[in-house]
């Protein structure tokens, strides 16, 4: 029957060829995204911890007011009791070597407090809870020696102040930790979360199109004539369960894609209110792709990725359904195997069809 209308019967042939990469892409695409939407809240707290340092906040916070306190020491034996009055003006002029707990301050900026100096001070992370670490770490820096030799009447001030300093961290560190835990718990991580199993529902969804094709298979080899039409047959009642399947498969392909398409174009105009200043979507991504990459490469990279891959897939699947939905509308209405076979038997009467 099928090469009775060769156009027709091929065209059927490549609408079933395309839902192969269809089913593919689509698969590819959540293989890719399931796995970092489940690792997001454990990436997020990796970029913040490891990336951006603030697992080692506290001890190298600690052996900054320690070595601070080891400089002062080279003067005074009360260290809390120098420092903790004015410092200005303070101290004999013998020199003394400071390049050991200068060479552990700067270690410790080096190791960990330098980032998350950048972090607490940025114009997005730096939020109002993390404004008094960004200050402590910015007067250490100030505050931080030249020289690997000074007076007492130097070293005093000087690291009273990186002390100090030092000790205000140690003090702020809940607060530090719970700003942290904002960022890390923020309601649009658990929302992310909450949509793994929505993703995982995904991978079947290919092949409700696949089983709405086959009856509609069923429909067209049995002439593709609907049943209430003349020459139809009772196999028109397998469009009632494609029609399911497919407007099923279609509107849920639509609903992704569109999702797609609404954060392409609304980045602009949508808030991250987690963020200082609320920006919008599209500026912080270009803001911590610039400025932190290291931390997007860990929290967001592959899955922004795989959401770009599942964003393909729903476009080109969308765009098979039409197809599929297009031909099916053509066929009903051209009806081209019931007129072939009619012109059939017009040319010879005495043949019988099957």
């Amino acid at each position: 029957m099928g090469l009775q209308r060769p156009c027709w019967t091929i065209s059927f042939v490549l609408i079933w060829l395309l839902l192969i990469p269809g089913a593919i892409l689509t698969h590819l695409a959540l293989v890719k995204l399931i796995p970092e939407i489940s690792d997001l809240p454990a990436n997020i707290i990796t970029g913040f911890d490891e990336t951006f340092k603030f697992a080692y906040l506290e001890a190298d916070s600690n052996k900054v007011k320690g070595a601070a306190a080891d400089a002062v020491k080279l003067c005074t034996t009360d260290v809390q009791g120098t420092c903790a009055k004015k410092t200005e003006g303070v101290g004999s002029k013998d020199e003394k070597d400071v390049s050991v707990p200068r060479s552990e301050i700067m270690g410790a900026f080096q190791r960990s407090l330098d980032v998350i100096n950048k972090v607490v001070s940025d114009k997005y992370f730096g939020i109002a809870s993390l404004n008094s670490t960004a200050t402590s770490l910015e007067t250490i820096m100030f505050r931080m020696p030249k020289k690997d030799t000074m007076t007492c009447y130097e070293i005093i001030p000087s690291f009273c102040a990186i002390y100090s300093s030092g000790n205000d961290i140690m003090d702020g560190l809940a607060q530090v930790n719970k700003a942290l835990d904002g960022f890390k718990e923020s309601d649009i991580i658990k929302q992310w979360d909450e949509r793994k199993g929505l993703l995982t529902f995904l991978h079947a969804l290919p092949y409700v199109m696949v089983l709405g094709l086959l009856f509609f298979t069923i429909f067209w080899w049995k002439g593709g004539v609907c049943c209430c039409c003349k020459g139809g047959s009772m196999a028109g009642l397998a469009l009632i369960p494609f029609i399911i399947f497919w407007l099923v498969s279609f509107l849920i392909y639509v609903v992704v894609l569109a999702g797609g398409i609404a954060v392409k174009f609304l980045a602009s105009s949508l808030k991250v209110p987690v963020l200082n200043g609320e920006p919008t979507l599209e500026d912080a991504i270009d803001h911590i792709q610039t400025n932190f990459s290291d931390f997007w490469n860990v929290v967001f990279a592959d899955m922004v990725e795989g959401l770009s891959l599942l964003f393909t897939s729903s476009a080109f699947f969308t765009g098979v359904a039409l197809t599929i939905g297009l031909y099916t509308c053509c066929l009903c209405c051209a009806r081209p195997y019931l007129k072939k076979a009619e012109a059939d038997k017009e040319e010879d009467p005495d043949h019988h069809t099957i």
